[in-house]
């Protein structure tokens, strides 16, 4: 859904808030019914109405009173099924279709009596089937609907004023919270999908792998050929099911294929010129309009978690740990792992030749292709996982895998997002360090090695990577942040030619992610932020308190005075303002103007001076609830504009007319704005 129809949609519910009410209803009277809530996202639902409420499209003590409404009615809803069914539930549909569920529900219910109600509104998978329980084993009905009555008055708040928070925050984040917030829904969705992955895979394998290895046996073993030395034989022997490494050396064969096979497929793609290539360019043009220096920070420091300066002291950790503990095979096969993973990425890269998307690096990974960071996360990872996996309870293992999973992913993801890698570089060293990972464990699973205390590895590996990584991103902050800035070209334009018609190509409109038309661009300043901002602190306006992790605190404070406030930062194609400064206005004590400049890519020879594009805005400070600052920017960019004119007086000053060809409408038609554009530049 794009940024017009979102708002068209909460216009809608602006206007017709029942079935808004009604929908909530509904969620929380589903997630509440037995067995049905496992399939309902009804805590889902109360966190985007609680977004809706933030934006003033709901009224916050309505939404609450029809979500305990219907989380009450859904309750009572299950509780009357297992009052009047009794000992036939577990034999009625659906509940026999999950008898296991239906029995940690009655152990739930022993163990914590009459609270399990309240408790249970708040526990996972087994909340839907408490009150049926409940019902079930005679719960009297006064007990019953106290605690379902005081449980759903505290379930409604708990998970609709997270949503009221988080919809406050998009609107305190401004214009660069959508590209943030899409960049951060990505890297959920890669987390919770890793995590699926892993949790899936393993609870699928599980049963298939030991039916798969009866059949692979008894056809390797049924055939006249069949001989000890011969190749069913082998095969026979090798994964015979009463051995215990049969099912890993299974688990193995099956990753090692599919891993080969997409390997190679990205291979043949890459090498023709497939259809591959414009997903790459349709990939890396779509993350290039994502950044913003919020998101650019959390990359790089993901991204520096897989270089070298982090991995190499996991591996000599791993490996001087083994060699202590004397396991010297899991030593040699760990060393291998990285090693030879390590050169044979090298070599795949001198091989084939590829460039990557921007020239960021010299020597032997001067090459994209394929991505040394996806290869050898997955490598150390995942040959760890592969050390540590037999020694660990199923529940170790879904832990475990899903956290390797978690980390390769997002180190892949930011080296497309910062442009580092194509989308077919990472896919590539994904699926060749899985394919070698794979390799590596078949070899190392035919002949099981003694235990290696896998605990007590994960920990100290662990430590290391946290400490190693802290180090590395803190002190190549600096200069991963300049090697990954985007780049863009520069224009040379001479003064002359921009005071007269070249200010007309520079943006008249402030960019959001889609390409959206923001706010216009009323300022163009030729010269040093630090001569305009004295200049203008001297007629009264003030540098803004910058946004940090503590000063936020302040939005949430709303006795605090609008010019004590922190600024909240907005972006104009992927950069945050250069220059932010701020004045009170007359009259208005909840009011201030903000004058706000970016950079460009143009500036003006002999010297080099820079070209800044701008808004003046009359900021509104709004209080919701009385709970928390919520900035507004007004919608009138005349006003504001004459006031910067005459704070300008004494400097080469003129106010120019944008046609209607070169401005475009803006998206909210509510704009007061006369197409103006303020000119002003440092005289020598």
């Amino acid at each position: 859904m794009d940024i017009a129809n979102f708002n068209a949609l909460i216009a809608w519910i602006a206007q017709h808030p029942e079935w808004a009410y009604a929908t909530v209803f509904l969620a929380a009277f589903s997630e509440s019914l037995a067995v049905v809530g496992l399939f309902v996202p009804g805590a889902l639902v109360m966190f985007g109405a609680g977004a809706v409420v933030a934006v003033g499209s709901l009224d916050l003590w309505a939404t609450m009173a029809w979500a305990a409404a219907g989380a009450i009615a859904g309750d009572a809803g299950s509780y009357w099924l297992g009052h009047h069914y009794r000992a036939e539930l577990p034999n009625r549909w659906p509940f026999r279709r999950y008898p296991k569920l239906l029995e940690k529900g009655t152990a739930f219910f022993h163990r914590h009596g009459g609270m399990s109600i309240f408790l249970g509104r708040f526990v996972g998978p087994i909340r839907p089937v408490i009150p049926a329980v409940a019902g079930m084993l005679g719960m009297p009905p006064a007990r019953f609907y106290t605690a379902n009555i005081l449980s759903a008055l505290g379930w409604a708040p708990t998970y609709i004023l997270p949503g009221v928070v988080f919809g406050a925050s998009l609107g305190l984040a401004g214009s660069v919270a959508t590209r943030l917030a899409l960049i951060l829904v990505l890297m959920l969705i890669l987390i919770s999908g890793s995590i699926w992955i892993v949790t899936r895979s393993l609870t699928w394998l599980q049963p298939h792998i030991g039916q798969s290895l009866v059949r692979l046996q008894t056809w390797a073993g049924s055939a006249p050929a069949a001989h000890p030395r011969s190749a069913r034989g082998m095969i026979a022997a090798l994964l015979d099911p009463a051995r215990p490494e049969s099912r890993v050396l299974m688990l193995f064969a099956v990753i090692l294929i599919a891993s080969a096979w997409m390997f190679f497929g990205i291979i043949e793609d890459v090498v023709s010129g497939d259809p591959l290539l414009a997903v790459d360019k349709s990939v890396y043009h779509l993350m290039q309009g994502l950044r913003t220096p919020i998101s650019d920070g959390i990359m790089i420091a993901l991204t520096e978690l897989g270089d070298a300066a982090v991995t190499l002291p996991v591996i000599s950790a791993g490996l001087l740990w083994l060699l202590w503990k004397r396991a010297w095979r899991p030593a040699a096969y760990w060393l291998a792992a990285a090693s030879f993973g390590a050169v044979l990425t090298v070599v795949l890269k001198a091989g084939f030749g590829l460039p990557r998307p921007l020239p960021l690096y010299d020597g032997s990974v001067a090459f994209g292709f394929p991505s040394g960071h996806a290869v050898m996360t997955i490598v150390v990872f995942g040959f760890l996982g592969v050390l540590s996996a037999r020694e660990l309870s199923l529940r170790g293992k879904f832990v475990v895998f899903s956290i390797l999973a978690m980390i390769a992913g997002l180190i892949a993801f930011s080296r497309i997002y910062l442009g580092a890698h194509w989308l077919s570089d990472v896919l590539g060293g994904l699926s060749f360090g899985m394919a070698w990972v794979a390799l590596l464990g078949i070899a190392y699973a035919r002949r099981p090695a003694p235990p290696i205390a896998a605990r007590s590895l994960l920990a100290l590996v662990s430590i290391v990577f946290i400490v190693a990584g802290i180090i590395h991103t803190t002190s190549q902050r600096d200069a991963d942040t300049a090697r990954y800035a985007v780049q863009r070209p520069v224009t040379m334009m001479a003064l002359k030619d921009w005071w007269r018609q070249g200010w007309r190509i520079l943006p008249a409109w402030r960019i959001d992610i889609e390409g959206e038309n923001e706010q216009p661009l009323t300022v163009q300043w030729a010269g040093s932020l630090e001569f305009l901002s004295g200049r203008l602190m001297a007629q009264g306006w003030r540098e803004a308190t910058p946004m940090t992790v503590r000063n936020s605190l302040l939005w949430l404070n709303p006795r605090h005075a609008v010019m004590q406030l922190p600024l909240l930062p907005h972006a104009h194609d992927g950069r945050h303002e250069a220059l932010a400064l701020i004045r009170p206005v007359k009259g208005a004590p909840d009011h201030r103007l903000v004058l706000r400049l970016w950079p460009t890519e143009t500036m003006l020879p002999a010297p080099r001076t820079p070209i800044w594009v701008g808004t003046i805005t009359e900021e509104a400070i709004q209080r919701p609830l009385a709970w928390f600052n919520l900035p507004r920017d007004g919608r009138d960019f005349n006003a504001p504009r004459r006031i910067l004119l005459d704070n300008l007086s004494g400097l080469p000053v003129q106010r120019v007319i944008r046609n209607a060809a070169s401005a475009p409408v803006g998206e909210d038609g509510n704009i007061v704005w006369d197409k103006s554009v303020l000119l002003a530049y440092q005289p020598e």
